[in-house]
């Protein structure tokens, strides 16, 4: 069960710096976050967040509600989660133990005030109109909770293709999820295995 009461949609477009673009489903809000940098070897879209505009933007494109601008602390910060749940998500990938202290740093953003869920159709506006930064990174520090726990260690994986080594969710109900993507990975392993299999069709028919 998520930890946050803000639904958010899990996914985004990766525009990989060979000009390739392509939808990529972590399967976890908090997961897309790292991806805004590099997770381990991988950094399919590159660093994303090299000022405090870059980190208003993509959580103004994000959260279903108004954020503030960052600032040069916030994005302190949300490099120190971001940084912390790429480390958790490597070393869950692999079947090894959480890393004490990126859990610390998790919990300890996840401890702050998150974004509260609204009911609409009130007349009056309760708390805040506009959310804070801080407010958002809790957030996703709660997805991150989630996201680690024992229900779903199983289930954080690393693309099936050997030159690829994203991190993703398997939300799938069979858990059989193999790649970052079927528009990449998953499509490049159907051309090989199609150009494989006329290859050994030529050579029986030669």
């Amino acid at each position: 069960m998520p930890v946050s009461t803000v639904s958010i949609p899990v996914g985004q477009w990766i525009d990989s710096p060979d000009g390739q673009r392509w939808w990529f489903d972590s399967g976890s809000f908090a997961l897309d976050f790292a991806y805004t940098g590099p997770v381990g070897g991988a950094a399919p879209a590159g660093e994303r967040l090299h000022g405090p505009d870059d980190l208003t933007a993509w959580l103004r494109e994000r959260f279903p509600v108004a954020v503030g601008a960052a600032r040069s602390r916030d994005l302190f910060d949300a490099v120190a989660l971001r940084d912390s749940i790429s480390a958790l998500a490597l070393a869950a990938s692999r079947d090894e133990a959480l890393p004490a202290a990126d859990v610390d740093i998790v919990n300890l953003y996840a401890a702050t005030p998150d974004i509260p869920p609204a009911l609409p159709g009130g007349s009056r506006q309760a708390g805040r109109s506009v959310q804070t930064v801080p407010q958002a990174l809790s957030t996703i520090a709660r997805d991150a909770v989630d996201l680690f726990s024992p229900a779903n260690l199983e289930r954080i994986r690393r693309c099936s293709a050997d030159d690829c080594d994203i991190v993703y969710l398997d939300t799938s109900r069979a858990a059989s999820r193999r790649w970052c993507s079927m528009q990449r990975c998953g499509n490049r392993a159907k051309v090989r295995a199609h150009r494989a299999r006329k290859g050994a069709q030529a050579k029986r028919a030669a």
